[in-house]
């Protein structure tokens, strides 16, 4: 079917999720009907985002008659869009030489993760079929989660002995390859290539052609090492509003670029991790993962969660002789234990975000927890006045209230 191509017709906007799944299923049906060149057609019609999400939710045999389809450079984009162990699922159905072809459109960050989580000998295979081996190599010696493995190694620079003018022409005739935002602000390096500052555009327009670029740049740059957590990286980008953040090697030597673009996933991965953390899930998991994963991230919690109910049970055990003097105190053991399973979340909540954006520290440790303690026996006291006047209005005891 590689000669048998598609063309791209009107683009479809999908509005809402709904629109989505309904398009999926239709796809899903004409292909299982042997009308693949209706099911492809209706594929182009949509955006690479939308066309990523409908791939994912085909199933392995027929994701396979659909990849016979498209061309290299289609699959590249898809496979930007997709989460990276969909990625690596989906590359595993392409032979070596097409994966090749598809890892050289998509961008080299995105291309060093599906390397990453391929077998060895498949994706030494691919490397080394790949034209632009060169730029994702480099990106293998990191971890994927770290500023080097989530780096591009596709920028533009300026040197600092430049003058204005000469910079503006240098610009002006890499353009065609560039994004708009790639020159917003432009690093600028020595002949070392060291990173010295950064020049706005906007400098570059409004300075004297004759000018050198050392005199107008900001030397103030912002850059980490490249072995720098990508949690780390996010929250650096978000504190200071950066757009591009320069990833440097241990002689300051510049070797990547982080978009900011490129770093929403990992605003959304980790604010997902802390969301799971908080109800113990496993921040791997997903709503249509694998059973068995599943099972493997939540039976520990439930387990120490059941060690911690059996010791609250105990807890009421020792009160068992009042219990049975006034049995009616057994009506408010679930707002006890509501009320407390309640004070929990709210701390365990703030705590695990507090972690997330770096806020906690061993220095105030001690003080956090002197505050929680203070925090539970004032919440408790008023709370059990509180219910004690609801029980004297409720029975009419004051023993009970």
């Amino acid at each position: 079917m590689e000669n048998d191509r598609i063309d791209d017709q009107a683009t479809l906007s999908v509005q809402e999720p709904s629109d989505l799944e309904r398009i999926a299923v239709r796809i899903r049906e004409l292909l299982q009907d042997d009308m693949a060149a209706e099911a492809v057609t209706r594929f182009f019609r949509l955006r690479p985002p939308d066309q990523a999400d409908v791939m994912a939710q085909m199933p392995r045999e027929l994701q396979a008659e659909l990849l016979s389809w498209l061309t290299p450079g289609v699959l590249g984009e898809i496979i930007e869009e997709l989460e990276p162990e969909e990625a690596v699922e989906l590359s595993q159905d392409l032979e070596p030489q097409k994966l090749s072809q598809v890892l050289d459109e998509a961008a080299p960050e995105v291309a060093a993760d599906v390397l990453r989580g391929l077998p060895e000998e498949v994706a030494a295979r691919a490397l080394n079929e790949m034209r632009e081996a060169g730029d994702v190599t480099p990106l293998l010696l990191y971890e994927d989660d770290d500023a080097g493995g989530r780096m591009s190694p596709e920028f533009i620079t300026l040197a600092e002995g430049m003058t204005v003018a000469e910079a503006l022409a240098y610009v002006q005739r890499l353009a065609q390859d560039l994004d708009p935002s790639d020159v917003a602000h432009i690093f600028v390096l020595d002949q070392d290539d060291v990173l010295k500052g950064e020049v706005g555009l906007g400098q570059l327009v409004l300075a004297r052609a004759y000018q050198r670029i050392s005199l107008i740049m900001d030397t103030h740059v912002i850059s980490v090492p490249a072995e720098t957590d990508q949690e780390q990286c996010a929250r650096l980008m978000e504190r200071y509003d950066l757009r591009n953040l320069a990833v440097v090697d241990e002689d300051g030597k510049l070797v990547g670029v982080l978009r900011l673009e490129d770093m929403i996933n990992v605003f959304e991965g980790e604010a997902t991790e802390d969301m799971y953390r908080m109800i113990g899930v496993g921040g791997e998991e997903r709503a249509l993962g694998p059973f068995l994963h599943a099972v493997r991230g939540r039976l520990p919690w439930l387990c120490l969660n059941l060690g911690t109910a059996i010791l609250a049970g105990l807890v009421i055990t020792l009160f068992q002789s009042t219990l049975v003097q006034a049995v009616a105190l057994a009506a408010f053991l679930p707002v006890i234990a509501g009320q407390g399973g309640i004070a929990g979340t709210q701390t365990l909540t703030l705590i695990v975000r507090s972690l997330a954006l770096g806020e906690i520290s061993p220095a105030n440790a001690r003080r956090l927890l002197v505050k929680e303690v203070g925090l539970g026996l004032v919440h408790g006291l008023a709370l059990g006045v509180l219910i004690g006047v609801i029980a004297l209005v409720w029975k009419g005891s004051g023993y009970l209230a």
